[in-house]
């Protein structure tokens, strides 16, 4: 995503939901982006379920060991540097599989261009660790697909909550029927959400 599909993403948003005006920031947005393939797949993995903060931190780290991040230098580390770098158990199974996989063949992260949305999601959560937040932020971060709504986010649940002052986090269902006038850009709303969750 750009900031051409980001600003008629702004102007579409604003047409059907005036709420949105009061988080249009004024200066260029810095968007939710991750790298294409392993590296971006890796990113998403180590961030699952932490604060940013932590995840950074550990993702430095993990990266740090490698020259190149890809599924052929990781495999090769030992359990124990990943441990010291801070990623967990569960974790280091989880991108050792993936790599593995890569590897063998049985994912091709190019593949992953030619797909829509819906049979790119269903490809990744065939991988172990990968779940629908992770498969959405990879369209969304690394593949810069312009309606990603990843509904399971405390941010966005949260940031959602806010514009339109519920009581409480809006479910799932609410989050999908919320988001529908939204189409096709609820990408650009959630980095929009997230902005403002951030602050």
């Amino acid at each position: 995503m750009n900031q051409d599909t980001f600003q008629e993403g702004i102007k579409y948003l604003l047409s059907v939901e005036t709420k949105f005006k009061k988080l249009v920031p004024k200066e260029e947005i810095k968007f939710f982006l991750r790298p294409p393939g392993f590296e971006g797949i890796c990113s998403l993995v180590i961030e699952q379920q932490i604060s940013v903060t932590a995840a950074e931190s550990i993702k430095n780290k993990v990266f740090h060991l490698m020259d190149n991040v890809c599924s052929s230098k990781f495999i090769d580390l030992e359990e124990s540097l990943l441990r010291s770098a801070g990623l967990s158990r569960p974790k280091i199974n989880y991108l050792k599989g993936i790599a593995e996989h890569e590897i063998s063949g049985k994912l091709e992260f190019n593949k992953i261009n030619a797909m829509n949305d819906d049979e790119a999601r269903e490809y990744l959560c065939r991988l172990k660790g990968i779940g629908n937040w992770t498969a959405d932020c990879y369209l969304m971060a690394c593949l810069g697909r312009q309606d990603i709504w990843p509904i399971g986010d405390i941010g966005l649940q949260e940031g959602v909550r806010k514009l339109q002052d519920l009581k409480e986090r809006p479910d799932i269902n609410e989050m999908l029927a919320i988001a529908d006038d939204w189409r096709p850009y609820r990408s650009v709303a959630a980095n929009l959400l997230w902005r403002d969750y951030d602050e």
